[in-house]
């Protein structure tokens, strides 16, 4: 795992070594709370309290899933381009919240 921070979009994610992902991967998707900006926490907290998501929390959260859905560790037999393809199509807090089941069905555990 690089010490380098990584930016994606408007997110900048620096790794923690004290929280690494538990699988051997060529790049380890990056877990919401290592986001620099405060951007992503806002939303992803907002998402856990139940709060209607804005286009700009919906738009962090697609970011953060995409590179996550790209990167993580996925059970046999699963479609990851159609998961990622998926992620555009999220537009509600129940959308979002129906996805992450989806994904945790997956084997993906991105909250």
């Amino acid at each position: 795992m690089t010490d380098v921070p990584e930016q994606i979009d408007d997110l900048i994610y620096a790794p923690n070594p004290e929280y690494p992902y538990p699988f051997p991967v060529p790049q380890p998707p990056h877990f919401w709370m290592t986001e620099q900006t405060g951007k992503l926490s806002g939303s992803v907290e907002r998402y856990f309290s139940g709060q209607r998501l804005s286009p700009e929390d919906l738009r962090l959260l697609r970011s953060y899933l995409r590179q996550y859905v790209a990167r993580a560790v996925i059970a046999e037999g699963v479609d990851r381009e159609a998961l990622l393809r998926k992620i555009d199509t999220l537009k509600s807090n129940r959308d979002v919240e129906r996805f992450a089941d989806e994904l945790s069905e997956a084997g993906i555990e991105p909250f």
